[in-house]
This record gives structure tokens, sequence and C-alpha cells, in this order.
């Protein structure tokens, strides 16, 4: 199992832009004149974050790979796994598989849509993780499983079957009813930095 350890580059990035953001509110330092220095380099340590995460990420030999540096990317996938990663262009995968497992996503500029609602999953617990730096990521869910949802973003709404939050750093986290006592269940992880998060 993964440990999560490879998410606390993104989490220090977000506790010093909140630590930033309370100090401009206060008037000790300005914010505007920190981001218009230093937004750069925010962009590339969260880029590089995203690719190392890329790498370490464990793939299934069963499953579907692809990267794609430019132009938009689209996939329709009977694999039992997923693992993309785009950096300029729109992602669009449908995944209609009768045993989905999972997998991983990742685009730094642009839209993905996932679209889950013709596959069925395994038996027990698959867990789809899904990063972006700027872009809108649209999930539509599969049906007949249990299904938990770890949403955020930095800068955007996020909405996950019909709960929306809208603002800065806003986070939702929903349990379908039926997740514990459902034998299909999928976790889903989705992190934004600048872009709309969807979940229907």
């Amino acid at each position: 199992m993964r440990t999560r350890n490879h998410t606390s580059v993104g989490g220090f990035i977000l506790v010093g832009l909140g630590i930033l953001f309370l100090l401009d509110t206060l008037d000790i330092a300005k914010f505007g004149n920190l981001i218009s220095t230093w937004w750069p380099l925010i962009l590339i340590l969260v880029g590089f974050n995203i690719l190392r995460r890329q790498k370490q990420e464990k793939r299934e030999k069963i499953g579907d790979t692809a990267e794609n540096v430019f132009g938009d990317s689209s996939h329709n996938v009977n694999a039992n796994s997923i693992s993309y990663s785009n950096v300029f262009g729109d992602l669009d995968v449908k995944v209609t598989s009768h045993e989905f497992r999972g997998g991983f996503v990742s685009t730094t500029f642009g839209d993905s849509v996932i679209d889950l609602s013709g596959s069925e999953l395994v038996d027990g617990e698959s867990l789809l993780r899904i990063d972006g730096v700027f872009g809108d990521v649209h999930l539509l869910a599969p049906k007949n499983c249990g299904i938990l949802v770890t949403a955020k973003t930095v800068f955007g709404d996020v909405k996950v079957m019909g709960e929306r939050k809208t603002g800065f750093a806003q986070e939702i986290i929903q349990k379908s009813p039926d997740y514990d006592t459902s034998p299909k269940k999928l976790k889903l992880y989705m992190n934004l930095v600048f872009g709309d998060v969807m979940v229907w």
C-alpha cells in the first residue's frame, strides 16, 4: 500500500500560501509583492512534485499508461487500471472495464474529463488519484459501488454529488451512504491548484 508521504510538498505549499494570506490580512507583509516575485518558483515546485509522484506511482502490468506533452489526449479504455499524464492539453478518458481497480491521472495545463459511468469495479477497495495544476476536473462516477471522495482545490470550486463549496482552499470529503456495506468501493483523491473539481 502506498504511503501518503508524497503529499508533503503540496501540503507545505498550501501552508505557506495560507501564512502569506494571513500576513497580508494583518498588514505585516504585502502578499501581492511576494506572489509577483515568487509565483514561478511555486509553479516549479508543484510541477516537480507531480512529476516525482508520477515516477513513484506503482502501475499494474495490465493497466493502460500514456504520457502526453503537447496536445489533447483522448482514450477509450478497457484496461483494469489507468495511468495518464498530460502536460499541455485536455485529457478525456472513458473507462469501460468490468474489473476496474483505479489508477493515477496527472495534468499540468488542461482540463480532464474522466468517465467511469460505464465501468464496474472489482470486489474490495480501489483507489483513483487525480492531480492537476491549471484546469478543471470532471469525473462521472461508476454505478453500483460505494464511493469515498476527497476533493480539494486551492483556487476554484468543488462540487461533489450535490454538495458545493466556493472560495479559497476548499475541500469536500463525502462518502456515499452504502460505502461501508458495499462489496465494491472506490476511493477518489482529487487535488487541484487552479481549477474546479466536479464529481457526479
